[in-house]
């Protein structure tokens, strides 16, 4: 798959709090959108979202799929000592990502 090492490398990149790679790994006009959140750009990004995790233990990918430049992982896991389930939807533009789209749930 295309894309599957970079998306493990990105949530690698959230887990060391690695704020550099994520950065560089996102496309200029980035939009990200979850529940809370309505096509945020890399600022609100940040503010909203990085600036919120003090603490993600190893991600468990239960399914990474890919078709052209979308991808979808399906993963569990505890962040800030929660337990998370949740989707995210990558789009890709010249290798980099150009929106995320997340959709939250429990386990």
């Amino acid at each position: 798959m295309k894309y599957e090492t970079f998306i493990r490398d990105m949530f690698s990149a959230w887990q060391t709090r690695d704020w550099g790679f994520v950065e560089r790994a996102l496309a200029n006009g980035f939009s990200f959108t979850s529940p809370y959140d309505d096509h945020i750009d890399k600022v609100e990004y940040r503010h909203k979202c990085w600036d919120a995790v003090k603490e993600i233990e190893p991600y468990d990918f239960i399914n990474i799929m890919e078709q052209g430049d979308d991808a979808y992982v399906h993963y569990k896991g505890k962040v800030n000592g929660v337990q998370v389930q949740n989707v995210e939807h990558f789009l890709f533009d010249n290798g980099k990502i150009k929106g995320i789209t997340v959709f939250f749930g429990r386990p």
